[in-house]
């Protein structure tokens, strides 16, 4: 494992991991709580430096190696210190985003903000407006923001469950985007489990719908869940990441 890089937003130190290559800038956005050591990044990363392909991993303020306070984080925040991570390593340079869970809805909101930059876009279990349809935010959540700015949630991936602070939630109303059409043009591909038990595989397909993109292709993995980091699930994605660099190379 290679040490990080570090460069500093808003203050904060942010950590990643460039390596210089071919084609668009690929970019790998972690999930809620997660980091760039996770097994897609680690894959992504060994593909990437086995065939030459620029690749950025990172870790949001607050998480894996970057510094800051993870209750300061929020949709809008994250999106930003990729942004500058992005722009630090590549300025200028076409990219192209994964995105997993959290990092969907992260990477869809950036994609928005690179514009003509992004030349291509996959969702690992897309998790966009999850505050909305994933919380069920209950009165007694909502006197914990109140009172100790932070309420939790049992997780299957962290025995002392999830923080989610109210930074985040009200950061949130403002990320929205299944609201409404959603505005990116370039090639989306989105690769779902239907066993996943935290981001229904039905929201890739609204997704889907809502992009302007008319480039945009769902897989299903019948008995993938929600993580999809199995061998074979890992070898999926990476089929899909190679096509889509081929495809969207300058």
């Amino acid at each position: 494992m290679t040490n990080p890089q570090f460069h500093t937003h808003q203050g904060v130190r942010l950590a990643f991991r460039h390596q210089p290559g071919a084609g668009p800038l690929i970019v790998f956005l972690p999930g809620y709580m997660s980091d760039m050591q996770g097994s897609k990044a680690e894959a992504l990363a060994a593909w990437a430096t086995a065939n030459a392909r620029a690749l950025l991993r990172l870790d949001y303020s607050g998480c894996g190696e970057s510094e800051g306070e993870f209750l300061h984080g929020s949709i809008s925040r994250w999106a930003a210190d990729a942004l500058a991570l992005i722009d630090h390593v590549a300025p200028g340079a076409p990219v192209l985003l994964i995105g997993s869970s959290m990092g969907g809805w992260i990477g869809l909101r950036l994609g928005l903000a690179l514009g003509p930059r992004l030349v291509g876009f996959i969702g690992i279990a897309a998790a966009p407006d999850f505050t909305d349809w994933g919380l069920g935010i209950t009165p007694e959540d909502t006197a914990l923001l109140a009172s100790q700015g932070w309420f939790n949630r049992p997780s299957g991936y962290d025995a002392a469950g999830y923080r989610y602070s109210a930074a985040f939630i009200a950061d949130a109303a403002t990320a929205r985007l299944l609201a409404g059409p959603i505005a990116i043009t370039a090639p989306v591909r989105l690769l779902h489990g239907q066993q996943d038990d935290a981001v229904p595989w039905q929201l890739s397909l609204e997704i889907a719908e809502k992009l302007h993109s008319a480039d945009v292709q769902v897989t299903l993995v019948k008995d993938g869940d929600h993580r999809l980091s199995r061998e074979a699930d890992i070898a999926l994605l990476i089929a899909l990441t190679a096509r889509l660099a081929e495809q969207v190379a300058p």
